[in-house]
C-alpha cells in the first residue's frame, strides 16, 4: 500500500482516480492490480498500470509504426531485433517500416536519452498507444513531459495510414455483426470506457443478447492465428467481444 500511496502523491497534481485492477502483462512477466487514471492540463488522457517492480505509463497513440525499445513484445510480434542503440536499448520490431522506425528513432534520439532507461524500463509504440515501462522510484512527472513529447513527435513525423479495413475473412455471421456494431469495435481502451457511459441501457440489452451467444465462436475464430497476426478486422472483432464482457459484466 506504501507503493501505491507513493505514486498517488507524485502525480496528485492531476487528481488522479484510482482503481484496483487485475492485468496480465506477457511483455513483463507480472500482473498489475492497480491502475490510475487521469488527464493533464492539454487534455491528454494517462493511464498508470501499478506491477510489482515497475510501473507502466500509458497514452493513447495514432501512427502507422509498430516496435519497442528493451522489450520483445508479445502482444503483437514486434519481437525481432532491429538493432541496438547506444543510450537508448534494443529495438525491436515485427520487420515492417524498418526504415521509418530508424528515421523515428534518430528523430527521438535526444529525448529518449533523456530517459535515461535503466534495466526492466522501456518504451513500446502500437498504431494505438504509447507506453512507458519505468522503475516505482521513479520522480514520472518529468518523465511524463518526455513522454507527450515523443507522442507528439511520433504522431506529427509517422501519422497512421488511414484504409478500408477487410471484413471478408471473418465468418459470414461474424462478419454481418461486426458491420452493424462497427461504430463500437474501438481498440482504444481509453474511449472504449467513454462509449460504455453513453450507451442507453436498452443499447447495452440489444448488444449483449445479440454478441453474448457468439462469444464463443469468436474465440474459436481468433485462436485459428495462432502465432499468426491479427488483421485489422479480427482486431475489430477481438474489440467487440470485450466491449461486450464489460457490459455484460456491469462495468
Amino acid at each position: 500500500m506504501r507503493t501505491i500511496q507513493e505514486i498517488k502523491n507524485k502525480i496528485k497534481m492531476f487528481r488522479p482516480t484510482s482503481q484496483e485492477a487485475s492485468l496480465y502483462d506477457p511483455n513483463l512477466n507480472d500482473t498489475s492490480d492497480r491502475i490510475f487514471k487521469f488527464k493533464d492540463l492539454q487534455d491528454n488522457k494517462y493511464r498508470i498500470w501499478v506491477f510489482s517492480d515497475t510501473i507502466k505509463l500509458e497514452t493513447p497513440l495514432s501512427t502507422s509504426l509498430l516496435f519497442s525499445i528493451n522489450y520483445p513484445d508479445k502482444v503483437c510480434l514486434a519481437n525481432k531485433l532491429l538493432f541496438e542503440e547506444s543510450g537508448i536499448g534494443k529495438i525491436f520490431t515485427d520487420y515492417k517500416k524498418n526504415d521509418q522506425i530508424q528515421l523515428c528513432i534518430k528523430l527521438l534520439k535526444n529525448d529518449l536519452i533523456l530517459l535515461n532507461f535503466d534495466i526492466n524500463e522501456g518504451l513500446t509504440v502500437y498504431r494505438n498507444s504509447l507506453q512507458l515501462t519505468l522503475k516505482q522510484d521513479r520522480q514520472i512527472l518529468p518523465e511524463i513531459d518526455v513522454f507527450i513529447k515523443i507522442k507528439s513527435l511520433i504522431e506529427l513525423n509517422f501519422p497512421d495510414e488511414t484504409e478500408e479495413v477487410d471484413y471478408s475473412g471473418l465468418p459470414s455471421d461474424l462478419r454481418q455483426i461486426l458491420i452493424k456494431f462497427r461504430s463500437l469495435a474501438i481498440s482504444d481502451d481509453f474511449d472504449r470506457g467513454e462509449v460504455i457511459h453513453e450507451l442507453s441501457a436498452g443499447q447495452r440489452r440489444d448488444l449483449i443478447k445479440l454478441i453474448e451467444p457468439k462469444l464463443e465462436e469468436i474465440n474459436l475464430f481468433l485462436d485459428t492465428f495462432a502465432d499468426k497476426q491479427l488483421t485489422e478486422a479480427a482486431i475489430r472483432l477481438q474489440c467487440l467481444a470485450e466491449l461486450t464482457i464489460e457490459l455484460a459484466n456491469g462495468e
